[in-house]
């Protein structure tokens, strides 16, 4: 059964099983198990240690601060990895075209998407059209 973490509800029975002791979080992902690890110390220190409600709840809330914080982190790896393999898809096939190119107009202009891509510059490619427009002006003159 996959878990909905972003489910309100789901959420907050999860932390209560947690601080109950009674979750069982192996299988979670990094940021979640960590966080409710935390949560289950947590329980175990105010039933066992005598820690005040007040204490537990100032640190709950620190611990669900670092684990947005941890979330968000994570979430902005995934799309930028995601961005950046995209990018190599694109550079990858601009490169199988420049070996399939029947002119050299063609040829130019996927090497130049390769290079774009390459690079991670959006507006290169229409950018590196605009001047080459600019060496056939000049040429004609």
């Amino acid at each position: 059964m996959k878990l909905k973490f972003n489910d309100k509800d789901v959420f907050e029975r999860l932390e209560d099983e947690a601080i109950d002791g009674r979750l069982n979080y192996n299988d979670f992902p990094p940021e979640e198990y960590k966080y409710f690890s935390k949560l289950a110390k947590l329980g175990h220190m105010n039933r066992y240690k005598g820690w005040s409600v007040e204490i537990c709840e100032k640190k709950q809330a620190e611990f669900k601060a670092d684990y947005l914080k941890e979330k968000e982190r994570s979430g902005f790896v995934l799309r930028e990895t995601k961005r950046v393999n995209e990018l190599r898809v694109k550079c990858g096939q601009a490169v199988s075209a420049v070996y399939k190119a029947k002119t050299e107009s063609e040829l130019y202009g996927n090497i130049v998407t390769a290079l774009e891509a390459l690079l991670d510059e959006p507006g290169l490619e229409n950018r590196i059209r605009s001047k080459l427009g600019e060496f056939k002006n000049d040429k004609q003159s």
